[in-house]
């Protein structure tokens, strides 16, 4: 983890030598291409050099490199699959063409989403966080914290209800859903 943190070439190289071969594998098996597998794995090395920059994730304490990032780009290429351009849908407006002033107001949302989202007590951004940014299903999740998949379907639904009464205030005082 500290080569990578360090952005160690070496470290990279080794990343993408042992592990790129079974996500390409895994892409081309479900209708892509070698081209989409490189771009999944490099989503999924920057996920795991995130994780590892916010402390999220520690090799010693078990967690396989390999295992993550396979898991990840696993789901990314899921997410590639129903997205839009695998089903031939056409894009009405790219990221690209987003006036400036756009971005901004996009930054602004997440700053006020990431400030109410630390409001939350520690329960509900661990069940959050395993679901949403780890990807783990509840069934994980509720074993990792020693309750039934019930208890962790209750405190997702309550912990999401929670950021939804702020709502407008995420919006920046508009509620853009109504």
């Amino acid at each position: 983890m500290e080569g990578l943190l360090r952005n160690d070439p070496h470290v990279i190289g080794k990343l993408y030598a042992a592990h790129l071969p079974a996500v390409r594998h895994y892409v081309l098996r479900n209708n892509g291409s070698v081209d989409e597998a490189k771009d999944i794995f490099q989503e999924a090395v920057l996920v795991l050099w995130l994780n590892a920059k916010e402390g999220r994730f520690h090799d010693t304490a078990g967690q396989d490199p390999g295992g993550f990032l396979f898991r990840v780009a696993k789901n990314k290429w899921t997410d590639v699959l129903r997205s839009a351009a695998k089903k031939h849908m056409r894009v009405m407006r790219s990221d690209l063409e987003q006036p400036m002033e756009q971005d901004q107001a996009d930054e602004d949302q997440l700053d006020r989403l990431r400030a109410i989202y630390g409001t939350l007590d520690e329960k509900c951004r661990t069940v959050l966080d395993r679901f949403y940014h780890q990807r783990m299903d509840l069934a994980a999740i509720a074993e990792s914290l020693g309750v039934t998949e019930e208890s962790i379907r209750t405190i997702k639904y309550r912990c999401m209800m929670k950021l939804r009464t702020f709502r407008r205030a995420i919006a920046g005082g508009q509620d853009r859903s109504a």
